[in-house]
């Protein structure tokens, strides 16, 4: 019934996997035996009389539980949290733009302190004669050293594109120079605290300013340290502009120090590991730790390595280490139960990564479960590389 009614509409397959796992549970037969209830308060009638059931749905809570459609509790809260949200952006954008009458700095002079302050931690540009001799040093050709390589570029350009804005902010803003459409954009987004629009071109969404200027700094003190001391025994999977070449990359790695293995005959094999960034000692004899992504919709056991429920009021549960590798398809096997869980960069509806041209999507880890998978799909759960505020 799904795939014929629904699924022609439905052009994203873990949207579609959610719309069968609902009709699963609710157009199957215990529906029809008596005394069935989808949840305390929601029961079938037990006729085939339309009317009855319009006055049976009328009896139903005005106000329906998370719970009822196989939520967490915490969904409620999620929603009234976005529902602020908005309210609160919306003052944001329709407040006046203009210096009030008081004694407090202005728009712009506060604007100026900012940017002198962002100035002051911007870091350098990489030099690209000690970028040339660590990738020849290490094998420029190898996979994961030309996804670094790609990585590199485009933090170059943003860097360029930060303090080009920052610098001439200033001396428009003193008048020097004209103040263009995107410098005019920039003040007014710096004022609200949030990312020139200019900033987010080709690179990462962040809602405010504050947290995309730390991921910069994040992610250019990952390049520098990978380049000066060689490749780090765990990675900050979110401080890659292309996460699902990288990952590739990697597939691409094992696949080819195996004799005989072809890249179309591996499956990506992962594992969550109960090491922190910080205890991992040695790298991984094979494949890559990588770390930074966060559960979204349920929690995580440390001491059984296995999804569980969310503690309350708890959005966001970071993982530990997860071990990422390929094996080859026809030996790929598990003894345990486990939930095929989307990696996304962040959450939006709209499907859209850190820009409007990338995929959300990064990959599909198998994570160790008890519960049925069909219980983590009605939940929702994700992991997410940015998580939010």
């Amino acid at each position: 019934i799904s795939e014929i009614q629904y699924g022609g509409r439905i052009t994203d397959d873990w949207d579609r996997r959610q719309m069968n796992t609902f009709a699963e549970k609710f157009f199957c037969q215990a529906v029809l035996e008596p005394n069935y209830t989808f949840l305390k308060g929601y029961t079938v009638p037990q006729t085939t009389d339309i009317n009855v059931f319009r006055e049976h749905v009328n009896t139903y809570p005005a106000t329906d539980s998370p719970e009822v459609f196989g939520l967490n509790m915490n969904a409620d809260l999620v929603f009234r949290l976005d529902n602020a949200e908005k309210v609160f952006s919306t003052i944001l954008e329709t407040q006046p733009k203009g210096g009030g009458g008081g004694k407090g700095a202005s728009r712009e002079e506060i604007v100026t302190e900012l940017c002198k302050d962002l100035l002051s931690k911007l870091p350098p540009q990489f030099k690209n004669e000690e970028v040339r001799v660590y990738l020849n040093k290490a094998g420029a050709t190898k996979p994961i050293h030309i996804s670094l390589k790609q990585e590199i570029d485009v933090l170059q350009l943003i860097l360029g594109r930060v303090r080009a804005t920052l610098q001439n902010l200033q001396l428009a803003i003193d008048g020097t120079i004209v103040m263009s459409d995107d410098l005019a954009d920039a003040l007014d987004s710096l004022a609200n605290a949030k990312v020139p629009p200019l900033w987010l071109k080709g690179a990462w969404y962040s809602p405010t300013v504050g947290i995309w200027y730390q991921s910069l700094l994040s992610r250019w003190e990952q390049w520098d340290k990978w380049i000066k001391t060689g490749r780090p025994k765990s990675y900050w999977l979110p401080g890659f502009t292309n996460g699902q070449g990288f990952l590739t990359a990697c597939r691409q790695e094992v696949t080819r120090s195996h004799s005989g293995w072809a890249l179309d005959e591996v499956a990506v094999f992962t594992e969550v590991t109960k090491h922190d960034p910080e205890d991992v000692k040695e790298a991984a004899p094979e494949g890559v730790f990588c770390h930074g992504m966060y559960l979204d919709g349920c929690g995580w056991s440390k001491k059984e390595s296995k999804l569980v429920e969310a503690p309350p009021k708890v959005l966001f549960v970071p993982i530990p280490c997860m071990w990422i590798t390929a094996v080859q398809k026809a030996t790929k096997k598990m003894d345990y139960m486990v939930y095929e869980c989307p990696v996304y960069e962040r959450k939006d509806p709209r499907k859209r990564g850190m820009t409007a041209a990338q995929p959300n999507f990064v990959f599909s880890p198998e994570i160790r479960t008890e519960d049925p998978p069909s219980k983590w799909i009605l939940r929702g759960v994700g992991l997410l590389l940015y998580p939010g505020e």
